[in-house]
């Protein structure tokens, strides 16, 4: 499976009030967990036992291509087909990531390449209403599958070809398998993390505690200290920040995991 992948990086350090800005920091995290580099998690500091060393987690080679936008840019986008490449790779999968929403829908208009399209929403600003129920109806006369997840941690197609994407690529809603033998979580192993590679950090913070233990509160902590880059500020729809809803799929994740019982 190939996936190609959108992006915004800094451009500018333009003081211009009548700019818009978006984040670039989620984009370096999911591109570095699917890349499997080095380094780019240091929650652990100088205690690392490099959990994910476990894992086979190094995507490259099904990475078809990334390509960049500016992350910063006009609050209103005359001509935004200025930016679009002449052509884009192959691929299945199309992963927009912080991307100005009318170069996207531009791009989604001009390249149909794609089977099916994620544009994760960690931020409230990223894509607005409108330009959801835009690209919505471009990609139904398309015939291709697009999911808007918020946070992208939540993200779990139950068919099609966004469910082959989150089981092959192994991220999306996190999922974990455990065993608690005596009262002890033990052989806690990460069956899907979440895009921003925090499931390891917080199934290697579980092992060997007491299931009798306030497990909330260290699955809190572990994804605090990672920590979780989500949306702090109030979303309209959820009325409720978007890192609160991060933090409730952490807290749901032995809940929802595969549990196994031999004392």
């Amino acid at each position: 499976m190939k996936l190609l992948i959108l992006r915004s990086v800094i451009n500018t350090t333009s003081n211009d009030p009548f700019s818009t800005r978006i984040d670039t920091h989620y984009a370096d995290r999911v591109i570095a967990n699917l890349t499997d580099k080095g380094g780019f998690c240091r929650a652990c500091a100088d205690t690392c036992v490099s959990c994910r060393s476990f894992y086979t987690t190094d995507f490259s080679k099904n990475i078809a291509g990334i390509i960049s936008f500016p992350s910063v840019l006009p609050a209103i986008v005359e001509e935004p087909a200025q930016f679009l490449p002449d052509r884009v790779p192959d691929h299945d999968i199309m992963l927009a990531i912080a991307v100005n929403e009318e170069i996207l829908i531009a791009f989604i208009e001009r390249f149909s390449a794609s089977k099916g399209i994620i544009i994760p929403i960690e931020r409230s600003n990223w894509i607005s209403p409108h330009a959801i129920h835009t690209i919505t109806g471009i990609c139904r006369d398309k015939d291709i599958e697009v999911s808007f997840p918020k946070p992208f941690c939540s993200f779990s197609p139950k068919s099609g070809i966004l469910k082959e994407f989150r089981n092959y690529f192994r991220i999306g809603k996190p999922d974990i398998r455990y065993t608690i033998d005596n009262g002890c979580i033990n052989d806690t192993k990460v069956l899907v993390s979440a895009p921003c590679g925090a499931t390891y950090f917080t199934a290697q913070g579980l092992q060997n505690r007491n299931s009798n233990d306030t497990l909330e509160l260290i699955l809190d902590n572990r994804l605090s200290s990672y920590p979780c880059t989500a949306d702090t500020s109030v979303d309209r729809e959820f009325r409720d920040s978007i890192t609160h809803q991060a933090v409730k799929i952490q807290r749901d994740l032995l809940n929802n995991g595969t549990k196994r019982i031999v004392g």
